[in-house]
C-alpha cells in the first residue's frame, strides 16, 4: 500500500515537471536580457563567420552527346558513309558521364591550367583570398625534391614577401605535407632559382604585380593526383532528362574564373580524348588491312604467274567460245562464291589476330568487313572494355584489383569472340564448298574442250578470287583512311560555363537567420535542460500534490548568485555555521516580512483560539534548509504580535541558533544534566526583537541523544509552556540522527522546512510517509527560499490582488497581501 502511494506521488511530481506555456512566458520576461545577449553574441559570431568564410562560386554548362540515332545535321551530311561503319558509335551516355569524371581526364586539366599551384592571402580577421588569375606573382615548383626526410613530398607551401618592389622575394614559413619546416628566411632575386628545404623554387612577378600585390602571398603546390581528386569532388555531371543525351555540368570553386576554365577545358580535353580513341581504332584497322594486303598481293602474283606459265606450256591463247558461254553461265555462282570466300579469308585473318599473344592488349579491327552483327558487336564491346582497362592502368597500376577483374573479363570475351569466329568459319566453309561444287558441275558441261582448258578455268577462278579480295581490301583501306580523316567530336556545346557573380556560399541571410535562431534557442535550451536535470523542489507547486498541510512559503532572502548555488551543490555551504539573520522587522512591509505574517496567521488558524501555549518544533530533511532561520524569524513575527516567545536550541550537535547570543556555559545541556535550573538557562531578550528569550545549547556534550532521553526534557518544555505563549524548538534534521524523533514526544506540532533548490523531489514520498505514520506531531510543511517571479514561486498563485508597496515586484499576482490583511484584522481584535 505504501509503495503504491509512493509511486503515485512520484508520478504526480513527474507530471508537475512539465513546463507550461505560462512558465515559458514568465521565464522569458525574467530573462529577457539574457536572451537578448545570447542573440547578440550569436549574431556577432555569425557575422564574423560570414566575413571569414571564403566565398564559393558555381558555374554550369551543358553538353549534348551525339549518337547514331539522333540524326544530327552534321551526321546527316555524312550519311553516305554510314555503310562504312564510321559513325557506328553505339554511345552509352552514362559511360560518357563516367568518362567526363575520370581521374586521368581531370589530371590533364590540372596540368594544362596549372591548378596544382594555388596562391592565397589572409587579411587581419583571417579571411582567405584566392588570387588565381589575378595573382601578382608566379612560383615554379617543377624542380622540387621528390622526398623530404624520407617522406614523399605531396604538398609544399611557402609564404612570399617582397621588399624591393618585385625585384627581390623573401621566402619563409615553409610547410611540407602540411608540417612546419624549421628554416630561416630565404631571399631570392625575381626569376632566379633558389634552393629551399623543399627543393629549387623560382618566383617571378606577373604583369599584375604593381596593382594587386599587398602583403604576404602563400603559394601552395600539391601533387597533380591530389588536386585532381579535389577537383572531382567539386564537379557534378548528370543527365538533363532520362530521354535526352544532354549532360548538365556544375563546378564549385572559390574562384569563379577557375570554375569557368575547368568546365571549358573539360570539354576540350574530352574531345581530344575521343578523337584520339577513334584515331587509335582506325590505325589498328589500317594496320590489319595492310598486313592482309601484303599476303593477298603475294598470292595474286603467284596466281598470275601460274596462269601465264600454264598457257605458255600448253600453247593456249584463249578459251573457246563454248567455254566462254559456260563461264558466263557460272558467273552468278562465282560472284556469290567470291563474297563467301572474302568473308572466310577475313574471318581466318581475324582468328590469327586473336591467337597472336603479342597482340593480346591491342584493339581488335572494328571495321574489318565481316558481315556478322554478332561478331562486330562483340569486337566493339571488347575494344571498349580494353580502353577502360588502359585508363585504369594509366590512373593507377596493373596491380589494381579492378584491372585484374577487367583482365579476366577480357580473356573471357576474347575466348567468346574466338568461338564465334570459329563457328563463322565453319559456316562459311560449308557455303563455299557448296558453291564450289556448283561451279564444278557447270564447268563439267564443257565437252568440246580438253581437260587442260578446264584446269585453266580453275586457275583463273582462283586468280579472280584473289584479285577481287585484293580490290576489296584496298577499298576498305581507303574507307578506313577516310574515316580517320573525317572523325568529328561526339559532343555539341549547348551552354558554355556561366553563373551568377554572387557566391552560393556562405549564404549570408541563412547564416544570420540561423544565428538568431540559435541565439534564441540557447537560453530556452538551457531552460529545458536545467528543468530536466533539476531534481530539487522548485516551489510550492512541487509539494502541493502531497497530502501534508502546507503552512506557507518564504521567499529567498536576497539574491543567490549562480556561482554560489553551484558552490553549495558541490561543497559545504559556508553560511551553515553562521548565526541566523532575523529579517522580520517592526513596521516593515517588504515581501519577506509579509510572508512571515502569512505563516504566523496560518499557525494561529491551525492552533485555534482555544488552544493553550504551544511547543512547536522546527526541523528539515537535510542541513542548509533554513530551519534555524525560520525558527528565529517565526519567533520574531510572533513577538511583534505581543506574544511571549522563547526559542529553545535543541540542535545540540551544531548549536547554530545559540550563536545569536554567543557562547554560554549554561543552557539545555546543563539543565538536562541537572546542573542548572530553568531560570539559569533562559537568556532574556536575546535578539534584536524585544520579547524573544532564548535557551541556548550550552556546552556540547559527547552524548546528546542520551541527554534528550531523560525526563528532564519534558519537564523543561512544560515549564517553559507555563511561562510563554510559544515555545519554538530548533531541532536537528530528521532521519539523519535520532535526536529529532526523541524531541518529537514533547512537541505539540511540527513545522517541516523544505528548502527550494536543496530538497530532492524524489524524496517527497518519504515526507508523505512521515506524515501518514505520524512520526512527527501535527506536521505541516513550510517551503523556504522560493524564487520570486518564477513559475514555481509564491507570486503565481492566489487571489489576484496587486502587491502595491512600491517595491520591485509591484502588481504581481499573489496572495500575501490577502493573508496580511487578515492577520492585521485579527491583531486589531486581540
Amino acid at each position: 500500500m505504501a509503495e503504491n502511494i509512493n509511486n503515485e506521488v512520484i508520478e504526480q511530481q513527474g507530471n508537475k515537471n512539465d513546463i507550461q506555456i505560462s512558465d515559458i512566458i514568465s521565464w522569458t520576461l525574467k530573462h529577457k536580457m539574457f536572451i537578448a545577449l545570447s542573440v547578440l553574441i550569436c549574431l556577432l559570431l555569425g557575422i564574423i563567420y560570414v566575413y571569414r568564410s571564403q566565398p564559393v562560386f558555381q558555374r554550369e554548362s551543358s553538353v549534348m552527346i551525339r549518337t547514331s540515332q539522333q540524326g544530327n545535321a552534321e551526321i546527316g551530311e555524312l550519311a553516305a558513309f554510314s555503310d562504312l561503319g564510321i559513325f557506328n558509335t553505339g554511345i552509352d551516355v552514362f559511360n560518357e558521364i563516367e568518362a567526363f569524371r575520370s581521374p586521368i581526364l581531370m589530371e590533364r586539366i590540372v596540368k594544362r591550367l596549372g591548378l596544382n599551384t594555388i596562391y592565397t592571402s589572409k587579411n587581419w580577421i583571417g579571411r582567405v583570398t584566392d588570387w588565381y588569375d589575378k595573382t601578382p606573382l608566379k612560383a615554379d615548383f617543377s624542380k622540387i625534391n621528390e622526398s623530404y626526410n624520407g617522406e614523399t613530398i605531396n604538398s609544399v607551401s611557402v609564404k612570399i614577401d617582397t621588399d624591393d618592389n618585385g625585384k627581390t622575394f623573401i621566402f619563409h614559413d615553409f610547410k611540407i605535407n602540411g608540417k612546419d619546416v624549421d628554416s630561416n628566411k630565404i631571399t631570392a632575386p625575381a626569376g632566379k632559382p633558389v634552393e629551399t628545404p623543399a627543393g629549387i623554387i623560382t618566383v617571378s612577378p606577373t604583369l599584375l604585380f604593381g596593382n594587386n600585390y599587398n602583403g604576404t602571398i602563400t603559394a601552395t603546390n600539391v601533387s597533380v593526383k591530389e588536386m585532381a581528386k579535389k577537383c572531382l569532388k567539386n564537379l557534378t555531371a548528370e543527365l538533363a532528362d532520362k530521354k535526352a543525351t544532354v549532360i548538365n555540368f556544375s563546378y564549385t570553386d572559390t574562384s569563379a574564373k577557375r570554375a569557368e576554365d575547368v568546365l571549358n577545358t573539360l570539354l576540350d580535353v574530352y574531345n581530344e580524348d575521343w578523337v584520339s580513341y577513334m584515331s587509335e581504332s582506325a590505325a589498328n584497322t589500317s594496320k590489319f588491312i595492310d598486313e592482309r594486303l601484303v599476303v593477298i598481293e603475294h598470292e595474286l602474283n603467284l596466281a598470275d604467274s601460274d596462269i601465264e606459265r600454264f598457257k605458255s606450256d600448253n600453247k593456249l591463247l584463249d578459251v573457246t567460245l563454248e567455254t566462254a558461254q559456260v563461264t558466263q553461265e557460272s558467273s552468278k555462282y562465282s560472284d556469290e562464291s567470291f563474297k563467301i570466300n572474302n568473308q572466310l579469308t577475313i574471318a581466318q585473318y581475324i582468328r590469327e589476330y586473336l591467337t597472336d599473344q603479342t597482340k593480346a592488349l591491342e584493339l581488335l579491327p572494328s571495321n574489318s568487313g565481316i558481315e556478322n552483327d554478332n561478331v562486330e558487336q562483340q569486337i566493339s564491346e571488347y575494344n571498349k572494355m580494353l580502353l577502360e582497362r588502359q585508363r585504369l592502368v594509366d590512373n593507377s597500376s596493373d596491380k589494381n584489383p579492378l584491372v585484374a577483374d577487367l583482365n579476366n573479363q577480357l580473356t573471357m570475351m576474347r575466348s567468346t569472340i574466338q568461338r564465334s569466329i570459329d563457328n563463322l568459319i565453319s559456316t562459311l566453309k560449308i557455303q563455299a564448298d557448296r558453291l564450289s561444287a556448283q561451279e564444278d558441275k557447270i564447268a563439267g558441261q564443257i565437252v568440246s574442250n580438253p581437260g587442260k582448258v578446264r584446269e585453266l578455268l580453275g586457275i583463273e577462278r582462283q586468280q579472280k578470287i584473289k584479285e577481287q579480295l585484293y580490290l576489296y581490301l584496298l577499298q576498305k583501306r581507303e574507307e578506313n583512311e577516310l574515316s580517320a580523316s573525317i572523325v568529328v567530336n561526339n559532343t555539341r556545346l549547348l551552354k558554355p560555363a556561366t553563373g551568377q557573380n554572387t557566391p552560393i556560399s556562405p549564404n549570408k541571410m541563412m547564416i544570420l537567420a540561423a544565428a538568431i535562431i540559435l541565439g534564441i534557442a540557447i537560453p530556452y535550451g538551457y531552460m529545458f535542460l536545467s528543468n530536466m536535470m533539476d531534481t530539487t523542489v522548485r516551489g510550492r507547486k512541487d509539494v502541493e500534490e502531497l497530502d501534508v498541510p502546507i503552512l506557507g512559503e518564504i521567499p529567498q532572502n536576497g539574491k543567490v548568485r549562480r556561482i554560489s548555488r553551484l558552490r553549495n551543490m558541490l561543497m559545504k555551504d559556508p553560511d551553515l555555521d553562521k548565526a541566523p539573520e532575523i529579517v522580520v522587522k517592526p513596521h516593515s512591509r517588504n515581501v519577506i516580512n509579509e510572508a512571515y505574517r502569512v505563516v504566523r496567521t496560518n499557525i494561529d488558524f491551525m492552533i485555534g483560539s482555544t488552544a493553550g501555549p504551544q511547543a512547536i518544533m522546527v526541523t528539515s530533511y537535510n542541513p542548509g534548509s533554513g530551519k534555524s532561520f525560520t525558527t528565529s524569524n517565526l519567533a520574531a513575527s510572533m513577538a511583534l504580535k505581543k506574544k511571549s516567545v522563547v526559542i529553545v536550541d535543541l540542535d545540540i550537535r551544531k548549536a547554530t541558533l545559540s550563536k545569536i547570543i554567543g557562547k554560554k556555559s549554561g543552557g539545555v545541556t546543563s539543565y538536562l544534566n541537572g546542573q542548572s535550573g530553568i531560570e539559569d538557562i533562559i537568556v532574556k531578550n536575546g535578539t534584536s526583537i524585544e520579547g524573544i528569550d532564548i535557551v541556548p545549547v550550552g556546552i556540547i556534550p559527547p552524548n546528546p541523544s542520551e541527554l534528550l532521553l531523560t525526563d528532564r526534557l519534558a519537564q523543561m518544555i512544560n515549564e517553559l509552556k507555563t511561562r510563554y505563549d510559544y515555545v519554538f524548538i530548533d531541532c536537528p534534521p530528521f532521519g539523519i540522527i535520532a535526536d529529532t524523533s526523541i524531541i518529537a514526544r514533547v512537541a505539540d506540532r511540527t513545522i517541516f522546512v523544505i528548502r527550494v533548490g536543496r530538497f530532492d523531489r524524489r524524496a517527497l514520498p518519504e515526507i508523505s510517509e512521515i506524515y501518514k505514520n505520524k512520526q512527527l506531531p501535527n506536521m505541516s510543511i513550510l517551503v523556504n527560499g522560493s524564487h520570486q517571479n518564477t513559475s514555481y514561486g509564491y507570486s503565481r498563485y492566489g487571489y489576484g490582488y496587486g502587491y502595491g508597496y512600491g517595491y520591485e515586484h509591484r502588481g504581481r499576482v499573489n496572495n500575501i497581501l490577502h493573508y496580511s490583511y487578515l492577520a492585521d484584522k485579527k491583531d486589531q481584535k486581540e
